[in-house]
């Protein structure tokens, strides 16, 4: 199987095949391929937002500190590769088509999703690498997901809570809450990110006890914010200072989560020190989270796609004290668009929607209907978005910010679209 095979195969599965009402589906898969989940270690990670920050944030202080350290995210960003790293490299053409070749030939294969698919090709890889540690993201929930087939965690690892995926997770919070939770187990630490509201904190709390499960939530009133703008935060945390290049005080909070993660990685015997930790934010970046790509004017590729993250890039355009803020806006139909449609209508001078990223995009002339009473609103192509916002925007004391769908953020850099810069 060539690579232009393997992604064609993989391609040929739905992403979440059929709904699952257990796990028996990547258990056969993973049985057939002797288990390479049994011989790994991992950090597990799940929650609404800041799940891929937080993974890149932690896995960084492992690196750091020497270790061997596999990456499994999801989406991907630019392409497939990218979703399955060790060390921050992309997993390469020929192991994908190696490795597809063989979970291909399983039997209970054709069953799959291709989110299992790529979960096993995956794992096979860790395991071929000799990774010392797999830092772990769910693909969709916690309880049901196919990552949750893992059964002792070194940590399990519980990010921000908040609506998304509510036609399978709930409707609300503390439902979505118990799904996330489903990855905590019996006598594995946990733990779970300040931001969290009461109610999320009570349920998860009270699952972790009954599974004498540690829980830590750090306490970000030993937190000081030094210093913050679109370059990064400034902050200290028990009297240790940290350098942050992603901007946003809920980065802060990730980073937190990733401090206490890197703490009982150590009482495990991986020995990441405060250093280590300190060294590596100065240097994570994570694709279209709030990534500043030009200075002036500031342009920000953000793939904020739910009513909490898209209040975290509110408050990041707030604090830049820029004006006007221009908003290049698609969203996707499966998503809470109305909600983060408006959230943007508070903070945003202009707005610019485009619906030619994806055919599951909310067309331009119903985005439009959400911005009319609040600020002036055009449609474009995604080719012509980001010219036309450079156009109308004042480069010495505006912002343009690219936001609502991952999808839409992968978009621009596949297509190149900061030429215009």
């Amino acid at each position: 199987m060539t690579y232009k095979e393997a992604m064609a195969y993989i391609q040929s599965f739905s992403k979440s095949g059929s709904p699952v009402k257990n796990l028996s589906r990547i258990s056969n898969l993973l049985n057939e391929l002797d288990n390479p989940h049994e011989k790994l270690q991992f950090v597990h990670i799940a929650g609404t937002n800041g799940k891929g920050s937080t993974l890149a944030l932690s896995s960084a202080a492992a690196i750091k500190a020497g270790f061997k350290v596999g990456q499994f995210t999801s989406p991907y960003m630019i392409r497939y590769n990218d979703r399955i790293r060790i060390n921050n490299t992309d997993i390469p053409d020929e192991m994908v088509a190696q490795l597809c070749t063989i979970v291909s030939e399983c039997h209970v294969a054709p069953e799959c999703s291709q989110f299992e698919i790529t979960f096993a090709i995956a794992l096979l890889y860790f395991l071929n690498e000799k990774c010392d540690i797999v830092f772990l993201e769910t693909g969709l929930g916690g309880l049901l997901d196919a990552t949750n087939i893992i059964k002792s965690p070194l940590v399990s690892v519980i990010t921000s809570i908040s609506p998304d995926h509510t036609n399978i997770l709930g409707k609300t919070v503390p439902e979505i809450a118990v799904h996330k939770a489903g990855i905590i187990k019996q006598g594995c630490p946990v733990v779970l990110s300040a931001d969290n509201d009461d109610s999320t904190i009570e349920i998860i709390s009270e699952i972790a006890r009954k599974k004498t499960a540690s829980l830590r939530i750090p306490d970000f009133r030993d937190c000081r914010i030094i210093e913050e703008s679109l370059d990064g935060t400034l902050f200290q945390y028990h009297s240790m200072d940290y350098s942050l290049k992603m901007p946003g005080i809920h980065q802060v909070y990730n980073a937190l989560t990733a401090i206490e993660i890197v703490r009982i990685l150590s009482m495990h015997g991986y020995l990441i020190t405060a250093q280590n930790v300190a060294d590596a934010f100065e240097t994570v970046s994570v694709p279209a989270r709030i990534q500043q790509i030009s200075s002036e004017p500031p342009v920000l590729l953000d793939g904020s796609h739910n009513q909490g993250s898209i209040i975290a890039l509110a408050d990041v355009l707030r604090v830049s004290g820029r004006s006007p803020v221009v908003i290049i806006c698609g969203m996707l139909r499966s998503k809470d668009y109305k909600t983060s449609c408006h959230i943007i209508s508070q903070i945003a001078d202009y707005v610019i929607c485009v619906d030619d990223f994806s055919d599951q995009s909310v067309k331009n002339e119903e985005l439009e209907t959400y911005f009319r009473d609040y600020c002036p609103v055009i449609s474009k192509s995604v080719n012509e978005a980001l010219p036309y916002a450079l156009k109308i925007t004042d480069s010495s004391k505006g912002i343009i910010a690219v936001s609502g769908s991952l999808y839409l953020a992968s978009c621009f850099y596949g297509k190149n679209n900061f030429d215009a810069l």
